[in-house]
């Protein structure tokens, strides 16, 4: 199955938000993609954070399991589209990854803020952002 792919800058918050969000949403069924997530700058094996679990459960996700990991050719070549939190992380990919621009994207509108070192509420508005977006594309991609 081909993947989506969801790209921020340490895949410790926003990205596995999103991937977390798009599989609670139906969007793997709906859309035969596999949700994945990775980050531009990152160690691999980082858990999710502590606030970003805690506002993707009170929205229907579990991403308590979640570890990141640094996007690379592989996790590239694997994914049929690439949705970037921002218009930095899309630039930035593009510039590592010119091959990736057909199927690179914003996932939303406007940039999604970094909520890292944010209190919880930072996380959540974070979290209502992306799942908003993520809801859009399922029912762009399903259609």
């Amino acid at each position: 199955m081909a993947t989506i792919l969801f790209i921020c800058t340490g895949n410790t918050c926003r990205s596995p938000m999103a991937e977390g969000f798009f599989r609670c949403q139906g969007g793997e069924e709906r859309t035969k993609l596999t949700a994945a997530s990775a980050g531009l700058y990152t160690t691999g094996g980082m858990p999710a954070s502590e606030f970003a679990v805690t506002a993707a459960r009170e929205r229907g996700a579990d991403i308590s399991a979640h570890r990141s990991q640094m996007l690379n050719e592989e996790v590239l070549n694997n994914a049929k589209y690439i949705f970037c939190m921002t218009a930095a992380h899309y630039d930035c990919l593009l510039e590592q990854y010119p091959q990736a621009k057909e199927k690179a994207y914003l996932l939303a509108d406007e940039d999604i803020a970094d909520p890292f070192g944010g209190n919880l509420m930072t996380y959540r508005s974070a979290a209502d952002e992306i799942y908003e977006a993520v809801r859009t594309i399922i029912s762009k991609l399903a259609a």
